[in-house]
């Protein structure tokens, strides 16, 4: 698999300082986005592509403000011009921005319904083609899901974190059925893959920043779901954390890094069943 530097340390590492003014400028930065993409649908230019336009540069931002290094390995993996469903460990508020430099193409995701009731971001996470999910009603949940097969449709990658929220302790938690069902419905592909880095930069529940860190972002072989049916939901599962705990051990087989101008330690991971959603 080939290593790539999407983004380098802007100065050189020092030694790993801390404080809460990079997630200040990263707020400041979702603001900026937020109302830029809103003034674009005002008038009548909302789309995937004036998005993913102001999102190239969004990304880059926040994690410069912490002098933040990301790279990515496998990205061949994604098969060419077919959406997929990007399953990943979620551990940090760091992930989003991770994802959205690693993932070749647009990429959209899944969040908690709670964050599209704040002001203006949550008016642009929704215009924008986020999938907002109401957790605590499991009926709700499913019929909000279906615009993901909307999103996937459009061309556009969908990332789900199959434990439904971030972790607190490292520890892959157990799956929820939703966005199993949905890859089985559409046929599309399951990307695995492992954020690996973000969990020390910005700790969960937690807005202080440490300096200097290093992401990296690894996708695994597709997992075909075409012609899968419901019975063979929870070997799919089983495959897809495997596949998973696997890109959290670090890969194998390697080339050199490179680096690609942008415009440590494995974190723990458990093989516990999956259980229902």
């Amino acid at each position: 698999m080939t290593r790539t530097i999407l983004l380098d340390h802007r100065q050189p590492p020092q030694h790993r300082r801390a404080d809460r003014w990079p997630a200040a400028k990263a707020i400041a930065y979702t603001l900026d986005i937020s109302l830029r993409f809103l003034a674009d649908v005002a008038v009548g230019r909302g789309s995937i592509d004036s998005a993913e336009r102001l999102i190239a540069g969004y990304w880059p931002r926040v994690l410069r403000a912490g002098n933040a290094r990301l790279s990515v390995v496998g990205r061949e993996h994604f098969p060419s011009g077919q959406p997929c469903v990007v399953m990943s460990n979620h551990a940090s508020l760091l992930d989003i921005p991770a994802l959205m430099g690693a993932v070749p193409g647009p990429v959209r995701m899944v969040t908690k319904q709670e964050l599209t009731r704040v002001p203006i971001w949550g008016q642009a996470l929704v215009a924008s083609g986020f999938i907002a999910l109401d957790r605590k009603d499991r009926g709700k949940a499913i019929a909000q899901l279906e615009k993901a097969k909307t999103i996937l449709r459009q061309g556009v990658h969908v990332w789900i974190a199959p434990e439904g929220t971030r972790t607190r302790t490292g520890v892959l938690g157990p799956f929820k059925k939703g966005g199993f069902h949905v890859a089985l419905a559409l046929g599309v592909p399951i990307v695995p893959a492992w954020i690996e880095g973000t969990r020390d930069v910005v700790a969960p529940d937690s807005f202080v920043v440490r300096y200097d860190g290093d992401v990296e972002v690894r996708f695994g072989p597709p997992i075909a779901t075409a012609g899968l049916g419901r019975d063979e939901l929870e070997g799919l599962m089983e495959q897809v954390r495997l596949a998973m705990v696997a890109l959290a051990s670090g890969p194998t087989g390697t080339t050199p890094a490179t680096t690609t101008p942008a415009t440590t330690t494995p974190a723990t991971a458990t093989t516990t069943a999956p259980t229902t959603a």
